[in-house]
């Protein structure tokens, strides 16, 4: 289950638009698998305070039975450099890990933050975790820009933490801060129709005035606002306020968004907006089957175009998830023919291409449906395009070519004027072919 759930989110942060192409959460690299996000706060005097959270399905370690449980055990280093490579900041700890009885769905998802005190710059962080009672270990090697918070002068805010929870608290925790207790949503995923928690911090609101203003929107991958919370005016409590936020997402399509915060001070004229990306998932789907269905989907009309007709017999027959995602996870592994690294390269290029024939091939049908969806999957995108605009009485058409060990093309045309383009011919073997197709139209 871990490396379908790792490449599920490294495929739909690939494609997030927006802010999202610059602030990601982060997947390692090595045997052992997790994820990190970024958060910064303002810290002490001259310092910000950057949080690394951590996320590891635990199902991937080595156990030992422990007082009745299963136990995993790991070792976890986070490194702090400068632009030189000076280490200016670590920690080295460790944890042991219960796993309880797996889901086939969910796995073990273990939950872990560490923060460091920095100055104002430019570093680079190295995360490690290693599987003690194994030789598994994973990496994860990030340049930090670390922002200053402590310029009075302008209104600014912390960065947006997206949370799985958060509430008031008195306790000690690493995940308290400020009174909230607040634990992260490090993969950035929510169900449609389940609340959307965000925790952050407002600084340097001015001296005058008693009250500031504050809006929240979410704005889908092509820019445009797809819902606009209502605008909220809060009591200033001093020059900075903490603010925890619960959003509906009822009624919201599946996808990518950038959440928009913004702020605005009557008595200093300032204003101050912020974004960071989340992806919303379909709640009809069963819990903790979220991302691996997304990925099903997209394996399915895989296999329609590269596996053959027996192969996909076999696979339609499966009725259950567990079934089905082991045929898959068989299936994928024999196409992998890079053997000597974590990621299965074969199938994280076929799932970039399913997700770019889906956003521009489609025109009221699947972009997997169309000529060109099967080809581009198929074949990989083309080494050159020739565009070839409507004249008189003809309508669009596109030649794909395809530099091999020769030069193979394939001819598109809008027949109908839907946006839909249809195969009307190959050099390609195997691919029908028309010559004088020109002439039909």
């Amino acid at each position: 289950m871990g490396w379908i759930r790792c490449i599920a989110v490294l495929l739909i942060w690939s494609h997030a638009g927006g802010i999202g192409a610059q602030d990601l959460p982060l997947t390692s690299t090595g045997n052992l698998r997790f994820f990190v996000d970024l958060s910064a706060f303002r810290g002490p005097e001259g310092y910000t305070r950057q949080e690394v959270a951590l996320l590891l399905d635990a199902s991937q370690l080595q156990l030992r039975e422990q007082a009745g449980e299963s136990v995993g055990k790991i070792s976890l280093v986070a490194v702090v450099l400068d632009t030189l490579d000076n280490r200016v900041a670590h920690r080295t700890w460790v944890q042991q890990v219960a796993v309880p009885e797996l889901d086939v769905g969910i796995g073990a998802p273990f939950k872990d933050a560490v923060f460091f005190d920095l100055t104002p710059g430019a570093y680079r962080l190295i995360v490690q975790i290693k599987d003690i009672h194994a030789e598994e270990s994973g990496r994860c090697t990030v340049p930090l820009h670390i922002p200053d918070y402590e310029r009075r002068a302008r209104l600014v805010f912390s960065d947006l933490q997206l949370a799985s929870h958060v509430a008031r608290s008195g306790e000690v925790h690493r995940f308290v801060k400020q009174g909230w207790k607040v634990v992260p949503n490090i993969t950035r995923n929510y169900v449609i129709g389940e609340p959307l928690q965000i925790y952050f911090e407002v600084y340097n609101l001015s001296s005058s005035g008693e009250s500031f203003i504050m809006g929240y929107r979410l704005i889908d991958a092509e820019g445009m606002v797809v819902r606009t919370y209502p605008a909220k005016r809060f009591l200033k409590p001093g020059e900075s306020c903490v603010r925890a936020e619960v959003l509906d997402t009822e009624g919201l399509r599946e996808g990518t968004y950038d959440l928009q915060v913004e702020a605005f001070d009557g008595s200093s004229r300032q204003y101050f907006q912020t974004r960071r990306p989340i992806f919303l998932v379909s709640k009809d789907l069963p819990e903790g089957l979220t991302q691996v269905q997304r990925d099903l989907i997209g394996y399915y009309a895989d296999i329609r175009y590269i596996a053959d007709e027996k192969t996909r017999r076999t696979y339609d027959a499966l009725e259950s998830w567990p079934a089905r995602l082991a045929f898959l996870k068989v299936f994928w592994k024999q196409l992998d023919d890079v053997l000597d690294t974590p990621t299965n390269e074969r199938l994280l290029q076929h799932l970039m291409r399913m997700h770019y024939v889906e956003t521009h091939f489609g025109a009221g049908v699947r972009g997997s449906d169309t000529d060109r969806g099967r080809v581009y999957i198929q074949y990989g995108p083309p080494d050159d395009i020739d565009y070839r605009t409507s004249a008189a009485g003809q309508k669009p058409s596109e030649v794909w070519f395809y530099e091999t060990a020769r030069r193979y093309e394939f001819v598109f045309r809008d027949r109908r004027g839907t946006g839909v383009y249809e195969l009307v011919h190959s050099s390609y073997p195997g691919e029908m072919s028309n010559p004088y197709w020109w002439r039909e139209f």
